[in-house]
This record gives structure tokens, C-alpha cells and sequence, in this order.
């Protein structure tokens, strides 16, 4: 496919198996395809440094991470996008008055990830903290809550119109960030850097937050495995993640041509 110069892959539930391993059959399709000059990257709402523990064998050359709240090409950083330190405090005071003092709740930024569970969330790699003298800025804030309704008053108390929220589709969690800090946004600061169109990227994805990427890029693939909102909107519709539907596409759409 002579057109496509970057692929941009979302980690879970797409180049992850279930169980968060790489096959080595992906790796080694994802080297093939940058030895003959096609980028790859990844776009995850992962944080940078969570991200990263991942990839062992891989080498992307370019990483969206944060939700899009942050983007790095060959490792030097040319987008960020964060709620400021006040605004992070008073979504948080927000989240503890709505939805209760034992409200459980994560923040990602560049230096780190933070949660209030005593108990590890998944496979991530989190710092407890209270978040009762939290000073920092945040790409991402994750509340454990399903209520919409009371994530709009919690939005609300910075301005609703500031913040992009959407749920996890295999989790009982909502995400926050920046309304500038989504996978498109992240995109077209990408393609600005990269002087590339976005029609000449292939995107593979599979939740909420991977619709607005796929509508952007030339080819949007959904996973065999994705919502029905993703798969809906989607040029293609590949192999699942647990069949390694990202190699096996560009195996026979790059490799091979």
C-alpha cells in the first residue's frame, strides 16, 4: 500500500494479546515494515513511562500517550497538552465532594502515575497518593464511576466546555483530559511536525477514544474485537488482537506489496 508512510497502533485490546504480551510474530512484522522505511507508532491512552514497560522488542518512532495528552518523536517531546496544577486540584476536590470521600481515583502526567487504591489497578505501574496536597499538572484523570451525570458536575467545576470525557468500554471508569488532549489532536500535531497528511497514516483501534483517529487517518482499521461504535466507523476491519490483527494487516497490506 503505497500510500500509507505510518501506522499508529492503540496498545490494549489491539497490539496487546489479552494478557498485555507483544507476539513475537507482531514484533518481528513491525521491524520488517520500518526496515522499509514506514514509521510505526503507538497511540495508547497508557501513560508514557506505562507504555514504555510494554514494548520490549519494539521500537516505535514515535509515541501518543496520555490519551493524546502527550506526543514524542524519536523521543523528543513536540506536543503537550495538561490540565494546570489548579485546575487538577479543583477536579479533584470536585470528584471527593461528588461522588464521596472514598471515591477512587488515578492522574498520569509526564512524571508519573498516581491512584488513591491501596491495591494495584490492573497491570499498571501507579504511586500511592491520597491526593490531599496533590500540586501537579495531569494529562489524564481516571475516575471509577459510570455516572455520567456526575462527571459532567465534576467537568463542570473547570468548565465542561475545557475537557474531553469519555468511558472505558471493559472498565467501570471514566477519563478526563484537556479537550485538546485527544488521539486526533495528538494526530495532527504529529502530522504538523512530520509534514505528513493524515492520509498517509493506516490506524488500528478498538474503544471510545480510538474513534476520533480512525475517522482522521487515511485508514481507519477497526479490530475484530472492537465496540460496535468503532467497528461502525472504520474503513477495515482486521484480525482481533488475540490473532494479531495488526501484523497479519500489515503483513499483507505493506510487506507483501
Amino acid at each position: 500500500m503505497e500510500n500509507i508512510s505510518l501506522i499508529l497502533s492503540d496498545l490494549d485490546g489491539t497490539l496487546f494479546h489479552n494478557d498485555k504480551s507483544i507476539s513475537d510474530f507482531s514484533k518481528q512484522v513491525i521491524a520488517e515494515a520500518q526496515k522499509k522505511g514506514v514509521l510505526f507508532g503507538i497511540s495508547t491512552a497508557r501513560a508514557r513511562g506505562n507504555a514504555l514497560k510494554f514494548l520490549d522488542g519494539i521500537s516505535p518512532d514515535m509515541l501518543i500517550s496520555n490519551g493524546g495528552g502527550l506526543v514524542t518523536y524519536k523521543d523528543t517531546q513536540i506536543y503537550n497538552c495538561a490540565f494546570s496544577a489548579e485546575e487538577t486540584r479543583t477536579l479533584i476536590k470536585a470528584t471527593f465532594e461528588i461522588c464521596g470521600p472514598d471515591a477512587i481515583i488515578s492522574v498520569d502526567n509526564e512524571k508519573g502515575l498516581y491512584s488513591n487504591s491501596k491495591e494495584e489497578l490492573g497491570d499498571k505501574f501507579w504511586t500511592f497518593n491520597d491526593f490531599s496536597d496533590f500540586n501537579e499538572t495531569c494529562m489524564k484523570m481516571c475516575i471509577e464511576t459510570l455516572d455520567k451525570e456526575k462527571v459532567t458536575k465534576i467537568a463542570s467545576s473547570i468548565g465542561v466546555e475545557k475537557i474531553d470525557f469519555l468511558p472505558f468500554s471493559d472498565i467501570p471508569w471514566y477519563k478526563l483530559s484537556k479537550k485538546e488532549a485527544t488521539k486526533e489532536k495528538a494526530i495532527e500535531a504529529l502530522c504538523s511536525h512530520l509534514k505528513m497528511p493524515p492520509s498517509k497514516i493506516a490506524a488500528f483501534g478498538d474503544d471510545f477514544n480510538d474513534i476520533g483517529m480512525l475517522k482522521l487517518c487515511g485508514k481507519g482499521i477497526a479490530m475484530e474485537n472492537a465496540i460496535d461504535e468503532v467497528r461502525q466507523i472504520a474503513d477495515e476491519i482486521c484480525l482481533s488482537n488475540e490473532k494479531d490483527g495488526v501484523a497479519h494487516w500489515i503483513a499483507e497490506k505493506i510487506l507483501e506489496n
